[in-house]
């Protein structure tokens, strides 16, 4: 089956209901440009924690994607990415922290707002612009849509009893960004994917935040990241 996804034609053949359902809408047509399938070594490591058939072909398969985007100028970043006036806004952090909690007060405090992906956009960085997709790898709330989106700024985020923000010097920034996204195993797509990164924080105020799970620390990250 054809998929396109990132802006990418992407041939991939799910074979179980959580991959399927999740890629329904980015079902297309035309020539694919990469293919996406579980790799052996990836499963060797995931059939260690016992998941299901469904869900180790989904993580596979996400692994994948991850790692064949990158010589077609794109990356992921795991975050959860909230779009509100038309700009998503990247929160990453590690993996029960918090960034779907964070993205929910702002869906709470502006009923406009949409995630585009709760777990794994994609950036593609431009001269002029940078852009961020939604992809049918979600994570576990299966908050997705199959759209691009001009990026606004990106926080990393760690809990706290008290809101803070500020933004994040650019090797810091840098470095923040690569312990967050998956690190080729070659030379040339490293190269590739520091150029992208070095795009990226170019052109994007990157942030760190302290803050709690009350809607104020939803309406600080947004008053700064949007210039107010």
């Amino acid at each position: 089956m054809i998929y396109e996804i990132a802006g990418l034609k992407v041939e991939m053949e799910p074979k179980f209901g959580r991959l399927t359902r999740q890629s329904e809408s980015y079902r297309s047509s035309g020539i694919p440009v990469m293919t996406v399938k579980p790799d052996p070594q990836d499963e060797a490591r995931v059939v260690m924690a016992r998941p299901s058939e469904e869900e180790r072909e989904y993580i596979c398969c996400s692994a994948a994607f991850c790692r064949e985007i990158i010589p077609y100028g794109r990356f992921y970043l795991h975050a959860s990415a909230v779009v509100y006036e038309g700009e998503a806004y990247l929160f990453s952090a590690p993996s029960g922290t918090g960034k779907s909690t964070h993205t929910a007060l702002w869906k709470q405090l502006f009923p406009k707002s949409y995630i585009l992906n709760d777990d794994k956009p994609v950036i593609c960085p431009g001269k002029e612009q940078i852009t961020v997709w939604g992809t049918p790898f979600a994570g576990k709330t299966n908050l997705h849509v199959n759209r691009g989106v001009l990026l606004k700024g990106i926080c990393f985020l760690k809990q706290g009893s008290e809101n803070q923000i500020r933004q994040a010097e650019e090797d810091r920034a840098l470095a923040l960004m690569l312990d967050h996204t998956w690190r080729p195993g070659t030379n040339d797509q490293m190269n590739l994917l520091l150029d992208m990164l070095g795009q990226v924080v170019a052109q994007t105020k990157i942030y760190e935040m302290s803050c709690n799970r009350e809607p104020e620390a939803a309406e600080l990250s947004y008053r700064v990241m949007k210039g107010k």
